[in-house]
């Protein structure tokens, strides 16, 4: 049998905005026979209109005068009327019980009708959309924003590491990973990035971390590796189809002991006489010495021979440094690792140099 709904004869069919006192009373039946609501556990009356369902509201089965006429009254409170345009609408009531949920009627929807009042401006009607769709909409909305962004078009989408703060761009030592194809792959954005250790290309002999920059095929950036490769620093410049690695010099600093020939200044001993410093390939030494005895004329006194562990003098070449009394001497760099001192007069001819000359010692030497 199709399930029937209609309006009581009494029951008016049509209210005005603003109306708070007006109900509806409509007949559950099957057939247009009514329908007995005694054994109904909840009724809940829908409204709609023409772009789909809109609100709802329930009525206690304890409420009917008389169950088994299969009347509902509903009642067009301030809350139910609230949104509510003028215009046509549908009406349907869903009654459940033990057997479960009758929806009148079975067929179509029974109309009503919502009125301005001489006051009212039209209003708009609520906008419907599925839950799926709001749920999704949402989720869109949440995963493009960030806090305090208006514009949720043209804004920064790009994280720069994963959520719990690791890097986001990941070149492990694998079959087929190549550095440099990655690196060259890689669309415009701002990526914090880890190289394992043998990885293909790698420029270092240990792993790699840093940041790399990409922007229209340009771009570069600055990593660090770790004990193994000595703390060293790496640039990385891209041009193109080009990727380039330089290696920041390595520095390193400390003192050099001198031949018993020589004394630190306001010394006597030859320990850590001089300093050094080494960046890279260029060592530099530095301080002032004395002679712990007279240097004949034309002598070649060794002031220090280089530790191998620092490194090897790339050639044979001799610099004029300053001494007291406006004197000058040459310095001596050979590449067997000894550095001599040679002292000249004005005229180029050799003299001694005295227990009380300090040789002032500044130069750089090329380390192969």
């Amino acid at each position: 049998m199709a399930k029937t709904l209609s309006f009581a004869d009494t029951s008016p069919r049509t209210v005005k905005i603003g109306d708070t006192t007006t109900s509806f009373t409509l007949i559950c039946g099957n057939d247009n026979v009514a329908t007995d609501l005694t054994n109904a556990t909840s009724i809940t009356v829908k409204l709609g209109n023409a772009s789909g369902y809109l609100k709802s509201a329930t009525v206690d089965p304890a409420s009917l005068t008389d169950p088994t006429t299969g009347q509902v009254t509903v009642t067009f409170t301030a809350d139910l009327m609230t949104s509510l345009t003028a215009g046509s609408y549908a009406i349907e009531v869903w009654v459940v019980d033990s057997t479960g949920t009758s929806i009148y009627p079975s067929d179509g929807s029974t109309g009503f009708t919502i009125t301005n009042n001489i006051q009212s401006a039209n209003g708009t009607t609520i906008t419907t959309i599925t839950f799926d769709d709001f749920v999704n909409k949402f989720n869109t909305i949440a995963a493009n924003a960030l806090p305090g962004t208006t514009d949720t078009t043209k804004f920064q989408k790009r994280k720069i590491t994963n959520d719990d703060g690791s890097y986001n761009l990941n070149i492990l030592n694998a079959v087929g990973v190549d550095v440099t194809n990655k690196l060259l792959s890689l669309p415009s954005g701002l990526y914090t990035c880890y190289i394992q250790v043998g990885a293909t290309n790698n420029p270092s002999n240990d792993s790699l971390r840093g940041l790399v920059w990409i922007s229209a095929g340009y771009g570069g950036g600055i990593f660090g590796t770790n004990t193994t490769g000595g703390y060293a620093s790496y640039r990385l410049f891209i041009e193109g189809s080009s990727l380039q690695w330089k290696k920041y010099p390595a520095q390193t600093s400390g003192t050099l002991d001198v031949t018993s020939t020589f004394y630190k200044s306001g010394t006597t001993s030859s320990t850590g006489a001089l300093n050094y410093v080494l960046t890279g390939n260029i060592l530099h030494v530095s301080g002032a010495v004395i002679p712990s005895s007279e240097i004949v004329a034309g002598g070649n006194a060794v002031l220090f021979n280089l530790p191998s562990s620092i490194g090897t003098i790339a050639e044979n070449i001799a610099v004029v440094q300053q001494s007291s009394g406006w004197n000058i001497y040459c310095l001596s760099c050979n590449p067997n690792g000894a550095v001599s001192v040679l002292k000249h007069n004005t005229a180029g001819t050799a003299t001694a140099i005295t227990t009380t000359t300090v040789l002032q010692v500044s130069v750089d030497i090329l380390l192969s």
